[in-house]
């Protein structure tokens, strides 16, 4: 499988960061009481945090960090795609610039935070019709709730899950 490159609201990193942290815990609390030993209770997991560090290269450095910077700066939540993950929604929370920027080399930090994923719409659909520039098979699927295998599986004419053709048709199901 190609490893896609890491994207958030349709801008796609040239080159994934060297460093990726995913951090997901349990939302677990403590019980105790008076007449009974002390136990614990799951309560679900608590939202992700995805941060990492990497470079931005070309002569172009400064301008792609500028892009990446416009959409932390919109504070919108966006499909977050992640080399070799589903992917989610998120918000941009953190964007840094760590170091004075080199000739054609430029680093950076960020933090992401995982946003509730919006309301599914129940109606069936068999196919999806409009494909948006830089959309993948992850956002179609992310949306319908249909896991990537299956997407694959029903659309074999489909070469790249990454890269998907503008108003392209998607079998669903």
């Amino acid at each position: 499988m190609k490893n896609v490159p890491m994207r958030f609201c349709g801008y796609s990193l040239h080159h994934n960061p060297a460093v990726l942290k995913i951090e997901n815990t349990g939302n677990i609390r403590e019980l105790s009481s008076p007449c009974c030993e002390p136990d614990s209770m799951h309560l679900g997991n608590r939202l992700r945090r995805i941060s990492g560090e990497g470079e931005l290269y070309g002569e172009d450095c400064i301008a792609q960090f500028r892009e990446l910077y416009g959409l932390f700066e919109r504070g919108e939540r966006g499909v977050l795609v992640l080399p070799r993950m589903p992917a989610l929604y998120a918000y941009l929370r953190e964007l840094k610039m760590i170091a004075e920027p080199q000739e054609n080399v430029l680093g950076y930090r960020f933090t992401f935070l995982e946003a509730q994923s919006p309301g599914r719409d129940n109606s069936i659909v068999d196919t999806y019709d409009t494909i948006a520039a830089g959309e993948s098979l992850w956002d179609i699927g992310y949306r319908y709730g249909v896991p990537l295998e299956t997407l694959v599986r029903l659309n074999p004419q489909i070469k790249y899950i990454d890269c998907l053709d503008e108003n392209e048709r998607v079998r669903l199901c």
